[in-house]
């Protein structure tokens, strides 16, 4: 009899994993299938922060340019649009210019002092590809951009633009670059891609005119399976 009641309650106790088994399983499939059709587009971010300029006087019109995202045959990353109209920063206007370094987006004032910019630009994409701040003047190694682009990271030489300011005495106050890029992240069937970063944070002299190279840091975090 003794006997007979243990295999009974063995017997439950078997079931009863069993069904915890069987509905763990099915939970981990609902989650993968809908891992697995769930799309997740790239994203591309760009934040700039410039201080120091409201202490320039501007000699008629001035003008600051910094890098912008593209990949590594300089082709944007994003779109005019987004870059020159939808956002813009107080007492600038923005424009793509072109330069002998390439593209780069350019804000001109003529007011009578350059106010600090601050702007965020962002938008989601399709491209699925290496993308960091150019211009690109120089990296290490004397790598190709595009070699560069596929490693885990490193400091790369890029440039900034400073034109159209009165001369200010020695002491001016400097100008501060920070510059934030971020792209990519997207994710197709639970395989997250790479993101890339790029950032600057650069001091130049106030007296400082023309193209000035800085250095840029440049990181990748690796994609892979996402459960």
């Amino acid at each position: 009899m003794m006997n007979e009641q243990r295999k009974k309650i063995r017997k439950a106790i078997l079931i009863g994993l069993a069904a915890v088994c069987i509905l763990a399983l099915m939970i981990f499939l609902i989650f993968l299938a809908v891992g697995f059709v769930e799309i997740i587009s790239p994203n591309n971010s760009y934040a700039i922060e410039i201080t120091g300029l409201s202490s320039l006087a501007v000699n008629g019109t001035a003008t600051v340019m910094v890098p912008i995202p593209a990949n590594v045959d300089g082709v944007p990353a994003m779109s005019e649009e987004v870059l020159t109209s939808r956002y813009q920063a107080f007492g600038w206007r923005t424009a793509i210019r072109e330069t002998p370094y390439g593209k780069m987006l350019a804000f001109t004032t003529t007011d009578g002092y350059g106010p600090s910019i601050s702007v965020p630009f962002g938008e989601f994409e399709t491209k699925e590809e290496p993308r960091l701040l150019v211009p690109v003047l120089a990296t290490p190694d004397n790598m190709s951009v595009e070699e560069f682009s596929r490693t885990s990271g490193g400091t790369y030489t890029t440039v900034v633009f400073l034109d159209g300011f009165i001369p200010p005495p020695e002491n001016a106050t400097p100008i501060t670059f920070n510059l934030r890029y971020q792209g990519g992240g997207g994710m197709k069937h639970l395989i997250k891609e790479n993101v890339w970063t790029t950032t600057v944070n650069a001091t130049v002299p106030g007296t400082a005119s023309g193209f000035i190279p800085i250095p840029a840091e440049y990181h990748v975090t690796p994609g892979g399976l996402y459960l």
